[in-house]
């Protein structure tokens, strides 16, 4: 079976599970209210200048969610569920089946973008328009591609961690700062700036508020960031559940919850 085949199989089984398991789309539930406060927040400031802030920062913490929570959850539910072992027994390498995996679960937090603008529209009344639409497409999509990246290697460190709960639960208001997702990189102090760069949610937040703005200046050079920091962190995460799988195999507790 190929990579490409074994992902869309993957695909297909994490839709069945999340028939069965209602609390995957959550975050479509979590969404609207986040942006219901922060555009409360902008109106009763009379920020109009922020509202778009407002309206982008709920979709990208809807897929960092998806990434850290639920894709974070994947091996671990299925060592709980039994089945990490057919799994293993498979002839396909069990990285792309959780890239497949993950993939889903990350279209399912992107539609928390659409979310968003319904809320400013019907909510208050602010028909947020895009200046460049094609260019706000293409940075969701590689936004989405670099999440589903950074979740395989999330969904691999957690599965080799002891202090699974403790590590997704301190990684999420620091990446919504280190990404600039509730205020730009630039109000950031200047010490912070390197770190945040390291994150592709800053370029990706970036590039989104250009996009609507009309003012996404050197957009190709946060197009290939995104891409290049979401590569990087699919190879790690690829490698990382291998290893992982090597070492279940080599001491036997491939079958141990």
């Amino acid at each position: 079976m190929s990579t490409l085949r074994a992902m869309w199989q993957a695909v297909l089984l994490q839709v069945a599970l999340s028939r069965r398991n209602p609390e995957h789309a959550l975050i479509l539930l979590i969404a609207p209210l986040q942006t219901t406060t922060m555009l409360a927040l902008t109106v009763t400031a009379h920020r109009p200048d922020v509202v778009v802030n407002a309206v982008v920062a709920p979709g990208l913490i809807g897929l960092w969610v998806a990434a850290l929570d639920h894709a974070g959850r994947i091996v671990p539910e299925d060592r709980w569920a039994g089945r990490f072992s057919p799994m293993i027994a498979a002839p396909v390498p069990l990285g792309p089946v959780v890239a497949g995996r993950v993939t889903m679960v990350v279209l399912v937090g992107a539609a928390a973008f659409a979310e968003s603008w319904t809320v400013a529209a019907l909510g208050f009344g602010k028909v947020v328009t895009v200046a460049d639409p094609a260019l706000l497409v293409l940075a969701i999509a590689v936004t989405c591609l670099a999440t589903v990246g950074t979740a395989t290697l999330l969904s691999a460190v957690l599965v080799v961690s002891r202090a699974r709960e403790v590590l997704q639960n301190s990684l999420g208001y620091p990446f919504y700062i280190l990404g600039g997702i509730l205020v730009p990189v630039a109000a950031l102090p200047g010490w912070l700036h390197p770190l945040s760069r390291a994150v592709f949610l800053s370029w990706s937040a970036d590039l989104l508020r250009g996009a609507v703005r009309g003012e996404a200046h050197g957009w190709a050079w946060s197009v290939a960031a995104i891409l290049g920091l979401g590569t990087a962190a699919m190879a790690a995460g690829l490698w990382l559940t291998r290893r992982y799988v090597d070492q279940a195999r080599r001491e036997g507790t491939v079958g141990f919850a």
